[in-house]
């Protein structure tokens, strides 16, 4: 039996949830959603619909933003104002949550996959004879219901797999004008999808195709001689040449044809059974400034005790931590450094990022293991004359603590009682917030933990 399933966007959804929270109509009102006490170069999270119509970008730099409105304002003479809304996360997980449960008035939880905060899949096939409606009518009235219950307007795609439910909503439903009742919604399936969109460019606008995949599709020569610009292209090599391509991107190409030929056997039933190979968890910051080197140490320490508080907290072990330091772009430009360099996401050429792992050689959740472990690993990868932009920190390879061993040297005692104590740290943290307890470190000049402890995802709850 064919299957039946919608993707479901919130429009700018974070910058509707500050224009909805300020009584402004999202659809009409100009507002930015950064944090400017970050400066300028901050990114903003959401951009609403009419300041996106001058050509501002859904994630550009504030300055780009403002850059933008002048160049406007000099053209055509039209004054534009627009209201920078600083990050509330609490609050966008608050109407996520709002969203969420108006799916769940139409459709089963075992049938929803939550994409990220704004984006949800539907499988909608067992529901369409219980609602006597159509893939369209269902889809029209959960999102009139979403805008009636929070204000939010939202946009869907339906297609019979995960895959074509998502390109009809990004490709074709943004763009489409809407119905009487303001609804955008677009459908596909196998054949409307190679008809309609085959010739489609840019081919990043596929889920799943990003700027260094479609580089190396430009660049293949594997279309009679020329590069692969198109789902099209993509499709007409697999049937000529697929070795090629698997030579080129290797087991991945499998994803890469079957989405040019609008095939996904992935179901969202398949998703909730899913269960990670190897399981980790870590913590990833950007640094307000580039960083010398002792402070970029010290932000490491910190994000030391996070992830194990963090193990701790899940009743988890680690016997491997994985330590990348990416380096500012200014290391470069002022000359610091002449080695190698690569290209970050923005175009810019910064110096080879730090990486490494410290294998601690047992699971534990110690901090103190941990943080000898990683900062051995950090004093012997990192380059002390560059300053720091980036850095990531995960526990590797973790499992539950029953499997938690202690070699010859460990002394037992002291691991338990450092373990007590943690967890009844985290339980006053529980009951009186994060910052209840700090560390000295944390007050230190350049420490990161006490500001990111009032943040949900790296921005202010």
């Amino acid at each position: 039996m064919g299957r039946t399933y919608a993707a479901i966007d919130l429009k700018s959804f974070f910058a509707s949830v500050e224009c909805i929270l300020r009584g402004l109509d999202p659809l009409k009102a100009k507002l930015v959603v950064a944090d400017e006490s970050r400066t300028e170069k901050t990114i903003c999270l959401a951009v609403t619909p009419a300041l996106k119509a001058y050509g501002i970008p859904g994630r550009a730099r504030l300055f780009e933003v403002n850059q933008k409105v002048r160049e406007v304002q000099r053209r055509t003479g039209e004054k534009i104002e627009f209201t920078i809304a600083k990050p509330q996360m609490a609050k966008y997980v608050e109407y996520s949550t709002k969203v969420y449960n108006v799916y769940l008035k139409y459709v089963s939880a075992e049938d929803i996959h939550a994409y990220s905060i704004d984006e949800c899949f539907l499988d909608l096939t067992r529901y369409l004879k219980l609602y006597r409606k159509t893939a369209r009518e269902l889809v029209k009235t959960i999102i009139q219901d979403v805008f009636t219950s929070t204000g939010i307007t939202a946009t869907g795609g339906i297609g019979t797999n995960l895959y074509l439910c998502k390109i009809a909503m990004d490709v074709m439903a943004k763009h489409v004008e809407a119905d009487a009742d303001g609804v955008r919604i677009a459908e596909l399936d196998e054949m409307s999808y190679r008809k309609q969109l085959w010739s489609h460019r840019p081919i990043t606008s596929f889920w799943q195709v990003g700027r260094g995949i479609a580089e190396r599709l430009e660049n293949c020569r594997l279309n009679a001689g020329r590069g692969i610009y198109t789902m099209g292209d993509i499709a007409r090599v697999s049937v000529k040449n697929p070795e090629a391509l698997y030579k080129l991107f290797g087991v991945n190409a499998e994803i890469l044809i079957d989405h040019a030929w609008g095939y996904e056997p992935c179901t969202i039933a398949d998703i909730k059974k899913a269960k990670p190979r190897n399981r980790s968890t870590g913590e990833g910051q950007v640094l307000q400034d580039p960083y010398p080197f002792d402070k970029a140490r010290l932000v490491v320490r910190e994000m030391v005790d996070t992830v194990s508080m963090t193990l701790i907290a899940h009743d988890l072990v680690t016997n491997a931590m994985v330590l990348t330091v990416g380096y500012d772009r200014e290391n470069v430009d002022k000359g610091i450094y002449r080695g190698v360099t690569v290209t970050d996401f923005y175009g810019r050429t910064i110096p080879k990022p730090a990486h490494g792992t410290a294998n601690i050689g047992y699971y534990t959740s110690s901090q103190s293991v941990m943080a000898d472990a990683v900062m051995k690993l950090f004093d012997r990868i990192v380059d002390p004359k560059l300053t720091v932009r980036r850095l990531n920190l995960v526990a590797a390879d973790i499992v539950d603590a029953s499997h938690e061993q202690y070699d010859l040297f460990t002394d037992v005692k002291k691991q338990e009682r450092e373990k007590k104590r943690l967890k009844a740290e985290l339980l006053i943290k529980k009951r009186f917030g994060k910052n209840a307890i700090v560390k000295g470190m944390d007050l230190q000049e350049g420490a990161t933990t006490i500001e990111r402890n009032g943040q949900i995802g790296g921005h202010r709850a």
